[in-house]
């Protein structure tokens, strides 16, 4: 609990909003995904797993997806299905568990969601290792969540951002 609160303050210490992007895809989806009037999206209540988030994870989960037009989430217990899919879907792979994150193959056509980056000193180790040791990416930190998409046309880049 310790560590979560001072990763907090050092975290909203980092972050920026809308204005310190200089990515223009980063961009349009915090001021048109992110920073949008709440809308719900139906694929989280569709899914069960997602019953245990709280309304704030929910929240930006639910923006994410209405943005994305995601088509399909895929679980940690699903993912041998990931590969079987279409590639003209927009698909995205939600993560609570950071172990699973180095077991896939990133893909233009969906992106992964990661709960719980924040959770312990592993968990945050584990989450900048990953973001290290993987070329073509870009990543987004909202703290809630780690969003990570593959993007081979633009070069890696991090953001920190408040939501």
């Amino acid at each position: 609990m310790v560590y979560k609160f001072i990763s907090y303050l050092k975290f909203l210490i980092k972050s920026t909003n809308q204005h310190g992007v200089h990515s223009p895809f980063v961009y349009n989806f915090v001021t048109k995904g992110l920073y949008t009037k709440n809308t719900k999206s139906p694929l989280t209540k569709k899914y069960s797993e997602l019953k245990t988030l709280s309304s704030k994870e929910i929240k930006v989960l639910s923006k994410t997806i209405t943005y994305f037009n995601v088509d399909e989430i895929f679980f940690q217990n699903n993912l041998s299905n990931l590969q079987l899919n279409q590639l003209d879907k927009r698909e995205l792979v939600f993560l609570n568990d950071l172990k699973q994150l180095q077991l896939i193959n990133l893909s233009t056509h969906f992106f992964i969601v990661a709960q719980n980056i924040y959770k312990d000193k592993k968990s945050y180790t584990t989450w900048l290792n990953y973001l290290e040791k993987t070329e073509n990416i870009v990543t987004i930190d909202t703290f809630t969540y780690g969003i990570i998409f593959f993007r081979p046309q633009q070069a890696k880049e991090h953001f920190i951002i408040r939501v």
